[in-house]
């Protein structure tokens, strides 16, 4: 299978072009006030840096110099044993490691593993591959179960589905299988054109599949059938030919209830990198409210606030009822990833390798440099906080 180009900082991957046309809708928009582990450890012994602690690092990808950096983000998963934490890497495997950041068992992909994992209700964790192919994997016994093998790249994280999951795929497919790997439905929308090596997740809510397609188009499925049930395009235009004219969906959206936003109907979020944040009904995918703000990560919400951190360095509040902006911190120069939620703290992560913390009010409290670049958001673990660079070292930090 080819592999995307890559162009710097991003793998772009060309795909057919495919748009649909706009649905027309009323649009509430407001302006934007801001311009918007080596297997073994390396260090056992915490390291303070600015009053954040690097708890453990380990080398997972075990990569060359210019080979592609590790773009798969871990997954926290329970074991016999206790928490584990399990992450694909380019030298086409998986580790399991323990809390302590010890390598317990490593297993064998077909191609680098760039999709996350989730753990399912029979214990299995499930991961994709750049080949297409989807492993069922026993965490304790450190073996795969059972395989499935898709026409296309996986780029984003399984979701859960009751028992079963849900998988989107590079080209615009979205697939329900059951905990042993059996195909449920699928469902295919257009091809994208240009796209980052970075997807957005499928979004469950009660019976009902939400998917932000990299040509722009957001879908409504039914979860148990996967049938179709309303379709809105967000892009005027998909065909920028150069990384700096794309706008395309790379965050899972963010899905906001009716009692937590003071709407009479429940809202989904979808950020556009190098575009909106646009907030759309559930019921058929009108536009209520937007923002121009450019993110790379998905929106957190917290209480009646969401949290963004953006392209620009910012990390900013807003209200979810009207989308205002209510603080504003400026903590980089470049492409944040985040916000996260532990201790009580917001934590993000910039395209230079620094992590910074902050309080709900928007105070830098601490920061710390890892190195290389960061482009996925932090993962929260039971004890610290866990974050990946492209020179495919995984950090734990408290």
């Amino acid at each position: 299978m080819m592999r995307s180009a890559v162009i710097a900082p991003l793998k772009i991957a060309l795909l057919a072009a495919g748009l649909t046309a706009l649905a027309g809708c009323s649009m509430n928009l407001f302006s934007s006030e801001e311009g918007e582990q080596k297997a073994a450890i390396e260090s056992s012994s915490a390291e303070t840096t600015s009053d954040i602690s690097i708890l453990w690092r380990s080398d997972l990808d075990q990569r060359r110099p210019a080979s592609n950096g590790g773009i798969s983000n871990p997954a926290v998963a329970k074991s016999k044993d206790g928490e584990m934490i399990v992450a694909g890497a380019q030298d086409r495997r998986v580790r399991v490691l323990n809390g302590s950041g010890r390598e317990i068992h490593r297993v064998a992909l077909t191609a680098a593993g760039e999709s996350g994992g989730l753990q399912l209700a029979n214990g299995l964790v499930v991961v994709g591959d750049v080949a297409g192919k989807v492993f069922g994997i026993d965490i304790d016994q450190g073996s795969v179960v059972w395989t499935v093998e898709l026409s296309s790249s996986l780029l984003s994280r399984p979701v859960l589905v009751g028992n079963d999951f849900i998988m989107q795929t590079e080209n615009n497919q979205v697939f329900r299988f059951s905990d042993s790997g059996q195909k449920i439905w699928s469902y295919s929308g257009p091809p994208g054109s240009l796209g980052m090596q970075l997807l957005p997740s499928p979004v469950v809510h009660r019976d009902q599949i939400y998917v932000a397609m990299r040509n722009g188009d957001v879908v409504a499925l039914r979860a148990d059938s996967g049938s179709f049930l309303w379709q809105r395009q967000l892009l005027i235009n998909s065909n920028a030919s150069v990384l700096r004219d794309l706008k395309v969906p790379v965050a899972t959206p963010l899905l906001i209830t009716a009692e937590q936003s003071g709407h009479q109907e429940d809202m989904l979020a979808v950020p556009l990198f190098q575009g909106e944040l646009f907030f759309l009904s559930l019921q058929d995918g009108s536009t209520l409210m937007s923002r121009a703000i450019s993110l790379k990560s998905s929106p957190l919400l917290i209480g009646k606030r969401v949290y963004v951190a953006d392209a620009h360095g910012a990390v900013s509040m807003l209200d979810a009822a009207t989308a205002d902006t209510l603080w504003k911190q400026q903590v980089s120069s470049g492409e944040l990833t985040g916000p996260i939620y532990w201790n009580k703290m917001l934590w993000v992560a910039d395209e230079f390798g620094k992590v910074y913390r902050l309080n709900l009010d928007g105070k830098l409290l601490a920061t710390v440099e890892l190195g290389g670049r960061i482009d996925l958001a932090p993962v929260v673990s039971s004890d610290g906080v866990l974050v990946r660079n492209n020179l495919g070292t995984l950090f734990k930090l408290r």
